[in-house]
């Protein structure tokens, strides 16, 4: 169980369902970006491995009861736009997860969206100015929409090369970087209106910067991890103007078998 903190203090909750029942907001005209991360009380939301040398979710923040609600968000969307990179570690088996809705033990996240009318798996969109992107069975096995988006200076060999393998490239942009606002307007026209946002802190600050994300889900694990090499949910250039987000729902979860406590804040931009 989960205690609700804001707006209705004291209430509690089962943790099954919890954001199934504080959904994403579903539109017609329109679309609806939104985002999630865990991190640490003192803002870390990665640390860098010593011996890979890349950045990665801490196993000292990461759990099994996060991740439900990662999963619940992934059930309620019409597309998942991840990085590049994850489609790279996705080839080479060092991604953190699969896709979502498609890992054993969420049949019910799926009945979930038969029921409301969704395809049974999210499209997924990957975001690639290079578009290095090893075509893995983890990626391509299962029945949903591919899409690739990238910019206008993208190898157009690659481009091809992508399409034949079933894939909608999106031109999204006049250089190499994507234009989050263009990605969303034409997936938009494709009926792709909610859109889960899981590429990554840089892309996630694409996204603040021209004023697309509309709703950011935030797990804070009452744990300090400390270190030097770390990422913050939006590394990249200064936000100008701040973007300034409002408390729409807070939960606590006390822990369970020694686990710390943590919060889960639902915040919609102002």
């Amino acid at each position: 169980m989960v205690t609700e903190l804001w707006p209705d203090p004291g209430r509690e909750h089962a943790l099954a369902g919890l954001y199934l029942s504080h959904p994403v907001a579903r539109t017609v005209d329109g679309a609806r970006v939104y985002s999630n991360f865990v991190t640490s009380l003192d803002g870390r939301i990665a640390l860098r491995d010593p011996v890979s040398g890349r950045f990665g979710v801490p196993r000292t923040i990461a759990n099994a009861r996060d991740w439900r609600l990662y999963q619940e968000l992934a059930a309620q969307a019409d597309a998942i736009v991840v990085s590049g990179r994850y489609v790279r570690e996705l080839a080479e088996g060092s991604a953190q997860a699969g896709l979502p809705v498609s890992e054993a033990g969420f049949d019910d996240l799926r009945a979930f969206r038969v029921e409301h009318g969704l395809a049974p798996q999210p499209a997924v969109v990957v975001v690639s100015g290079s578009l290095d992107l090893p075509l893995s069975d983890a990626l391509c096995a299962d029945a949903r929409e591919r899409f690739v988006a990238t910019g206008a200076a993208a190898d157009p060999a690659r481009s091809d090369a992508l399409r034949q393998a079933g894939f909608t490239v999106l031109t999204c942009g006049g250089g190499q970087r994507v234009v989050a606002r263009e990605l969303i307007a034409q997936l938009a026209e494709r009926g792709l209106r909610n859109l889960y946002v899981v590429a990554g802190p840089v892309v996630l600050n694409t996204f603040l910067g021209e004023g697309c994300l509309d709703r950011l889900y935030l797990t804070t694990v009452n744990r300090v991890l400390g270190g030097d090499e770390f990422a913050t949910f939006a590394d990249g250039a200064a936000l100008v103007p701040p973007v300034d987000f409002r408390l729409a729902a807070s939960f606590l979860d006390r822990g369970a078998d020694g686990a710390p406590e943590q919060t889960f804040s639902v915040l919609d931009r102002v």
